[in-house]
């Protein structure tokens, strides 16, 4: 028999294929699935009929994705002039988020969203206006890494495929949205406040302002989910509308009280609360699966726990099927899920679940669930776990939850400006004071890495524990837990390794062996970050690399812009350099050095101390006797034929880091042939203002008969060296091959 919940099940497994596909299925194959799965409809067979249901979900899965890929695809290709409305205002980054509702005076459907860079004055623009825009769009195109944060990944899933500027701009109508309006009202009463950011990212969504101390302190005692609005906001929200609703039935007649009332009233608290948050997708979700549960009550449909949890799994992947994408959703579903096994698994014994005495150890146990339970999650998508979290969150939950939350809801509630002033000020000072309490805690991030170890260590004890095993078999269980804990030291691969990290425009290569790894550049840095504490510092740590030493090619903040952060986290690193700088290690010709079976040999610059520029690069050839790498910095044609001529017939390479990213002023063809080596890497971003690498610069390397791959093409390249033969992976084409992954977009286009 087919049961809506045996329907939601299918709905949701015909989804998943969305997270592991290379390719999106052709219109011929969609055609296929379509056919197919009409005609398995009528097969008297369940389990056909079943798998006919499964094919006609995964046809409409896969047909929401390939129309998102054709409309990120149209728009990319040329300017145009769009309506679109202001959803969204960054002013610090100048950035204002739109919906693109007409093309050239064509209907947009479904609607699109997409990020703008603009120059103009801040003050003009504001949520809720309309504009007539002529933009030039183009796909999002994120750095790719091995663990990084996927931002290609998270602007599909939130239906912002897109970015672009403008070119020319009119207003259609420069009246701003009711919600922004109401925010402006508010933030007056909260402008001198000293937790006015977070107020504001707990009321509206908006986490801009948040300072970076800040955030910083919520990763590491693990209650950032507590400032991000996400379901335990929508609920809270529709908590104090229902317990509005109940203290209003108290002065009711008997008659007139219902269910249904505080019913209604919570859903409509969570709704609003959902349009103040800004309508983000964590809480559209929550407030979507709000919905279905309340529809369940009013219809007097009884279901259980897992039953609800699956409606809303299977109502929310229907609805848009590209939130299987997103990391947030799984939070979410997971933690909702991890939840429901804790209280059926391992419950607290009866007598402490009655009375109110006990609700500290109630909340101690929920929060020991989630900490225990959410471990392999977090290692994944976090690369790291707060050993704090739980003292933290037995603090700061109850704050948020039953002191902060209903101030804030009250403020917002107060149309008097004084008294919404007044809860306004209660509430800065509840998070002051939390603060204060999280800022007493021990540093307790803990980098981590090996989720399946995790998955299998955590979630496989509590199997035995729950089967009670581990009395039964004891030897055989703590055999298992020993071969566990052994099998966490890291293989030691053979050979050595190359990674070109994939850090925008600008340089940085990790050399490796075994669990030490030697650095040349360490990428830029830009206005409020670096790609040092951004990305290497963390790839190093989930590599389990110690940092030997960092070489720096030349003094450009494209290639020295992550030094401070790596030096900070590492103070005993050694730096080498061809800069005025002391305590840097020498640089120059005919310095050279081994370390374990490699040879490092300086071939350029000739003298030292230099100012830095492309020319003064310091270049190095590392060989392990077999295998011949040259790092070249940024040098152009001047100091490409000085080498040559230094270095007659010394240049010979198997692997060639591209001079100056591709520009037109380097990689001359007396360089590659000299070297004539096979493969050729380059580090550079894919809209980088300088439209590298350059097309003659292409045409060379493919004459000297070098295979080119660069950064903004593959993400992060891989080289693995071993008995003299060298094996190439890059991460988009080969390590995660996904469809939302993909080169969207004109090839070579650079804006």
């Amino acid at each position: 028999m087919l049961t809506w919940t045996v329907l939601a099940r299918l709905a949701i497994v015909a989804t998943l294929p969305l997270l592991l596909m290379a390719r999106l299925p052709s219109g011929e194959v969609m055609g296929g699935f379509l056919l197919t799965g009409l005609a398995l409809l009528h097969c008297p067979y369940r389990p056909v009929r079943l798998a006919g249901i499964t094919l006609l979900f995964l046809a409409w899965a896969c047909n929401d994705a390939r129309l998102m890929v054709r409309d990120v695809e149209k728009f990319s290709a040329h300017s145009a002039t769009y309506t679109l409305q202001i959803s969204e205002l960054r002013k610090e980054r100048k950035q204002i988020r739109v919906r693109l509702l007409k093309e050239e005076g064509r209907m947009i459907f479904p609607p699109r969203f997409a990020w703008i860079w603009f120059d103009a004055d801040p003050q003009i623009y504001c949520p809720g206006q309309r504009w007539t825009m002529q933009l030039r769009l183009r796909p999002v195109h994120a750095r790719l890494n091995e663990g990084d944060f996927d931002a290609q990944r998270f602007a599909l899933a939130n239906n912002t495929p897109l970015q672009g500027r403008i070119l020319k701009q009119t207003a259609v109508s420069d009246r701003c949205d009711s919600r922004w309006r109401f925010i402006l009202w508010h933030r007056d009463r909260t402008r001198a406040m000293p937790a006015r950011a977070t107020l504001e990212a707990l009321a509206f969504g908006i986490r801009d302002e948040m300072s970076q101390q800040t955030r910083q302190l919520l990763r590491d005692t693990g209650t950032a989910h507590l400032m991000a609005i996400s379901g335990m906001h929508i609920a809270l929200a529709a908590s104090t509308g229902w317990m509005i609703a109940r203290g209003v039935q108290f002065i009711l007649p008997a008659r007139y009280i219902s269910y249904l009332f505080p019913l209604i009233v919570s859903w409509l608290f969570a709704a609003i609360y959902t349009w103040l948050s800004g309508a983000q997708p964590p809480a559209e979700r929550s407030l979507l699966a709000l919905t279905l549960w309340a529809i369940t009550r009013f219809a007097g449909v009884q279901l259980n726990g897992w039953q609800v949890w699956t409606f809303c799994i299977a109502l929310l992947l229907v609805t848009d099927p590209l939130t299987v994408l997103s990391e947030s959703f799984w939070l979410s579903v997971l933690a909702v899920g991890m939840l429901l096994v804790w209280y059926h698994w391992f419950p607290l014994p009866a007598s402490f679940r009655q009375q109110r005495r006990w609700i500290p150890l109630q909340l101690l146990h929920l929060q020991a669930g989630m900490m225990i339970l959410m471990v392999p999650l977090q290692v994944a998508i976090f690369n790291g776990i707060s050993l704090t979290a739980l003292v933290a969150n037995i603090v700061a939950i109850p704050v948020v939850s039953f002191i902060t939350m209903p101030l804030v809801t009250l403020a917002l509630l107060l149309p008097v400006a004084h008294l919404s002033g007044f809860f306004w000020g209660a509430a800065d000072l509840s998070l002051r004071a939390l603060f204060h309490c999280l800022t007493l805690l021990p540093p307790g991030w803990w980098p981590l890495s090996g989720t399946t170890w995790f998955t299998v260590m955590v979630w496989g004890g509590l199997i035995l524990w729950r089967a009670q095993l581990f009395f039964s078999l004891p030897l055989s269980s703590g055999a298992l837990a020993l071969a566990m804990i052994l099998s966490r030291q890291p293989e030691q691969e053979q050979g050595w390794r190359i990674d070109m990290l994939d850090i925008g425009h600008g340089l940085s290569l990790v050399i490796s062996q075994g669990d030490e790894a030697v650095m040349y550049d360490t990428g830029p840095r830009w206005q409020n970050d670096n790609a040092g504490s951004r990305v290497i510092i963390p790839w190093l740590e989930r590599r389990q690399l110690r940092l030997k030493q960092v070489i720096l090619s030349h003094k450009h903040l494209d290639h020295t812009g992550g030094l401070k952060a790596i030096t900070q986290r590492w103070p005993a690193v050694e730096v080498r350099s061809a800069l005025a700088d002391e305590a840097h290690l020498p640089c120059v010709r005919g310095t050279q050095w081994h370390w374990r079976q490699l040879h490092f040999r300086v071939v350029w610059p000739l003298t030292a101390p230099l100012p830095g520029g492309n020319n003064d690069s310091c270049v190095v050839i590392v060989d392990d006797g077999q295998v011949r790498l040259m790092l070249t910095g940024d040098i152009e044609a001047k100091a490409e034929r000085q080498l040559v001529a230094l270095e007659k017939q010394g240049l010979k390479v198997d692997i060639l880091q591209v001079p100056h990213h591709g520009s037109r002023t380097s990689s001359t063809s007396l360089l590659l042939r000299k070297a004539a080596g096979q493969t050729a890497i380059a580090s550079l971003a894919r809209y980088n203002a300088w439209r590298m690498p350059a097309k003659n610069v292409l045409e060379n390397y493919r004459t000297a008969g070098f295979r080119w791959l660069d950064t903004g093409q593959s993400g992060q390249i891989s080289i693995r060296i071993e008995q003299g033969r060298a094996q190439v992976s890059t991460l988009r084409e080969q390590l995660m091959p996904r469809w939302y992954h993909q080169w969207f977009g004109v090839k070579r286009e650079s804006r």
